[in-house]
């Protein structure tokens, strides 16, 4: 079995995966969402781990817009409790810090602790895991990225603010999917796409 997921690895999607599929599952991290399913749809045994909503920040509409552009068939669900930190590289304090980088839902998600940092420049990037890996490799010790545990560890950052998320219920839903139909089973969810017509009311 592989499960393909966006992000780098330490990304929530990559512990998402194990939790849902199993520690010992073949994983693989790519890019971008679109490639994600791509991979899924091409491959026999092959799956995408990707999340669908936030329970502060909301729905990821591009993958709503994926789901319906590819045909790959909902298989499961995991909800995975985010737990957000900010770290740098060792000895980094955060009076040192002059950037922070995380992807957008992540800071969205930090909101008020982002707001609450002076003379601070907040910079979207394309993963948590993968900001944590930027400034790992260019060795910037005027930065920090908020992420996950895992992904302190992966890269050898240490954290200096933990659990900076705004809400403490913060919860984000992934969806398993195959391009094999999975069998229902009595109190399985269904998912529907509709539309309706744009007029008042």
């Amino acid at each position: 079995m592989t499960v393909a997921y966006q992000g780098e690895p330490g990304a929530f999607s990559e512990e998402a995966a194990r939790l849902f599929f199993g520690r010992s599952t073949r994983l693989v991290p790519l890019e971008s969402f679109g490639e994600v399913f791509r991979f899924a749809g091409g491959r026999r045994s092959a799956y995408a781990l990707i999340p669908i909503e936030n329970s502060v920040f909301g729905s990821i509409h591009q993958n709503y817009d994926l789901l319906l552009k590819h045909k790959l068939h909902i298989v499961g669900e995991v909800k995975l409790r985010v737990h957000l930190h900010l770290m740098a590289l060792p000895g980094v304090l955060l009076r040192n810090v002059r950037f922070v980088y995380s992807h957008p839902q992540a800071l969205g998600q930090c909101d008020a602790f982002v707001r609450s940092l002076r003379r601070v420049e907040v910079v979207a990037y394309y993963d948590t895991a993968g900001a944590a890996k930027m400034i790992r490799e260019e060795r910037r010790r005027d930065a920090a990225a908020i992420a996950s545990t895992r992904a302190a560890s992966t890269y050898g950052l240490k954290i200096i603010r933990r659990n900076v998320e705004s809400n403490h219920h913060n919860y984000t839903r992934f969806l398993a999917l195959s391009a094999t139909r999975a069998n229902p089973r009595r109190g399985e969810k269904t998912s529907l796409v509709f539309a309706a017509k744009n007029v008042p009311g």
